[in-house]
C-alpha cells in the first residue's frame, strides 16, 4: 500500500525536490530517513539503520523510494504517470462525446448512427480523461463496448453497436491512455466480467477478430485474464480458438474432465504450468489451481486438488492466498481445512499487508473472527491491533525478541507491534510492551517513532507513557 497519495495533477518538479530532500536528510545522518529507505528500498532493506547513514545514498536511490512511496515500482513508472497526467490535463475532450456514450447506454443504434454521420471524428475522440489516471483514461466509445469497468448494464444492442462503430471507422487495435500500457478492446472483453456474465463476451471477440483485432492464444498464461477477473465465456471462447488448457485453467472452469486429465496414474501433475516467465513447481501449480478454483466457487475441483500435496500460500489469482479468500467470505469449514493443511496464518503478502484474521475482521467475518480468536496463535502485530492482550502476552512469552520484530503492517512497513499500540491508543498494551522492553525509539518505514504517532493520534496518556520511558520523536533522535 502507497505511504501518500499523489494529487490530481502532480508536479514532477515537486517530486524531484521531495527525492533530494531525503538525499538531504540522508547526508545530515537523519534517523527518520535511514527508516524510510529500510522500509521502501528493496537493495537497502536488510541493513541496520547505521550501516545506511554510512553508505553512499545517490540521487537514483533516493527517487526511488519516494516512487515507491507512492506506490510505483520504480522512479520511471512514477514519471510515466505524472507525465501522462500532465498531458491529459491539457487536452480538450470532443464537446459531443457524453452526448454520443449517452446514446450508447441507451442503446439507441439510429442516434449514434446519425452522430456519426454527422461528426466522423466522434469515432476517434477520447473520453475519461479525468483524474484519477487509470487503465481507462482515453477511452473511446469503441472501449466501452467491453463493460469494464462497469458503469452500467451493457445494452441489449452492443455487437450491433460495436458493429456500427467499427463499420464508422474505429480501430479494433487502439489502446486506452494508461499512464503505464494501454489496453485494446479485445483486452476490456476477455477480461470483463459483465460482458461474459451477459453473454456477449465470445460475440464481441468474434466481431473484433473478423475485424483484424490482436488476441494472444499462445502465451503460458493467455488464459489468465479472463480467469483471474471471473470472466470464464472469454476463456471458453479463447479455448475453442486453440488457447491451451493447463492446470490452473482446468481448474478454474471446473473443467473436472480436463482436470482430472493434467495428473498421471499416480497422481502427479503431467506438465507444470508457466507464469511470468517461470515454471510452477507441482506444489505451487497445486496450490495455485486450488486458488483459482476456489476464487470461481468450483466445488468439486476444489475437492479434488486439496487430496493432493500443494502450497497453499500461493497467491496470483487477485489479492490474498485461498485463506485469506475464505476468512473474508466467511467459509469457516475452508478456514479449518486450509489451516490443517499448513496454510499460514500470518501470511501478509498481499496489497494490504494484511493477515487472514485482519481479512475476516475487515469484512465482518466475526463468526470466523471468533474462531480463530479461540483456536489461533494470532500473531503479535494483529494481536496489538484487536485489543487480544492475552495473545500479546502468549507471544511476548514464546519469543521475548519479538517485543521489537518490525514487519509491513497494513499501511506502515515496518513498524513493530509499539507503534501500532500508538496507533490504536491503547495505553495498556503501550505499558505492556514496554515492560516487555520495547524500545520506544525504534523508527517505522515511514520515519516515525512512537511517540510521532501518539502525538499525531491525540494520545496523551500513550504519549505520556512512552516519554517517561525515554521516547522521544523521531527528529529529535
Amino acid at each position: 500500500m502507497p505511504l501518500r497519495s499523489l494529487p490530481d495533477h502532480p508536479d514532477l518538479a515537486q517530486l524531484k525536490r521531495q527525492a533530494r530532500e531525503l538525499r538531504r536528510d540522508h547526508g545530515q545522518g537523519s534517523h527518520s530517513a535511514a527508516a524510510r529507505i529500510l522500509g521502501q528500498h528493496p537493495r537497502l532493506a536488510h541493513r541496520a539503520p547505521e550501516q545506511i547513514l554510512d553508505g553512499t545514498f545517490a540521487l537514483a536511490d533516493a527517487q526511488l523510494v519516494i516512487a515507491r512511496e507512492y506506490g510505483f515500482g520504480s522512479w520511471p513508472s512514477l514519471k510515466r504517470h505524472v507525465e501522462a497526467a500532465t498531458r491529459w490535463a491539457l487536452v480538450n475532450p470532443h464537446p459531443r462525446f457524453d452526448e454520443a456514450l449517452a446514446a450508447f447506454d441507451a442503446g439507441d443504434l439510429a442516434r449514434l448512427r446519425t452522430m456519426l454521420r454527422a461528426d466522423p471524428s466522434l469515432v476517434h475522440a477520447r473520453g475519461c480523461l479525468e483524474p484519477p489516471l487509470g487503465y481507462f483514461t482515453g477511452a473511446m466509445l469503441l472501449h466501452h463496448v467491453a463493460g469494464n469497468p462497469y458503469r452500467c448494464p451493457l445494452p441489449a444492442d452492443i455487437v450491433e453497436i460495436a458493429r456500427l462503430l467499427i463499420e464508422s471507422g474505429a480501430d479494433v487495435n487502439a489502446e486506452t491512455l494508461a499512464p503505464q500500457r494501454g489496453t485494446t478492446t479485445m483486452g476490456l472483453i476477455v477480461t470483463s466480467a459483465h460482458a461474459s456474465e451477459v453473454g456477449v463476451a465470445g460475440p464481441l471477440m468474434d466481431l473484433l477478430l473478423t475485424h483484424g483485432a490482436e488476441l494472444d492464444l499462445q502465451s503460458d498464461d493467455s488464459l489468465s485474464g479472463p480467469l483471474n477477473n471471473h470472466a470464464p465465456r472469454a476463456a471458453e471462447r479463447m479455448i475453442e480458438l486453440g488457447a491451451q488448457v493447463d492446470v490452473l485453467a482446468a481448474a478454474a472452469l471446473g473443467r473436472m474432465d480436463l482436470l482430472r486429465g493434467c495428473f498421471d496414474a499416480e497422481g502427479g501433475l503431467r506438465r507444470r504450468p508457466r507464469r511470468s516467465a517461470r515454471t510452477l513447481s507441482s506444489r505451487d501449480a497445486i496450490g495455485l489451481a486450488v486458488l483459482s478454483a476456489y476464487v470461481n466457487q468450483r466445488t468439486e475441483a476444489v475437492e479434488f486438488l486439496l487430496e493432493k500435496d500443494g502450497n497453499w500460500n500461493m497467491i496470483g489469482v487477485n489479492n490474498g492466498t485461498a485463506l485469506h479468500r475464505a476468512t473474508s467470505g466467511g467459509d469457516l469449514d475452508m478456514v479449518k481445512r486450509l489451516l490443517a493443511r499448513g496454510a499460514d496464518l500470518n501470511d501478509r503478502n498481499n496489497p494490504f499487508r494484511a493477515t487472514p484474521f485482519s481479512w475476516a475482521d475487515h469484512a465482518r467475518q466475526y463468526e470466523v473472527v471468533d474462531w480463530m480468536r479461540a483456536n489461533c496463535a494470532i500473531d503479535l502485530h494483529d494481536a496489538v491491533c484487536f485489543d487480544l492482550p492475552d495473545q500479546v502476552r502468549a507471544r511476548l512469552d514464546e519469543d521475548p525478541r519479538s517485543v521489537d520484530r518490525a514487519i509491513d503492517q497494513w499501511e506502515v512497513p515496518r513498524s513493530t507491534a509499539l507503534h501500532w499500540a500508538a496507533w490504536t491508543a491503547r495505553p495498556h498494551l503501550v505499558s505492556l510492551l514496554l515492560q516487555r522492553g520495547a524500545n520506544p525509539n525504534l523508527l517505522a518505514g515511514d520515519g516515525r517513532a512512537p511517540l510521532d504517532v501518539a502525538e499525531k493520534t491525540a494520545a496523551a496518556e500513550v504519549a505520556a507513557l512512552l516519554t517517561a520511558h525515554g521516547g522521544r520523536r523521531a527528529a529529535d533522535l
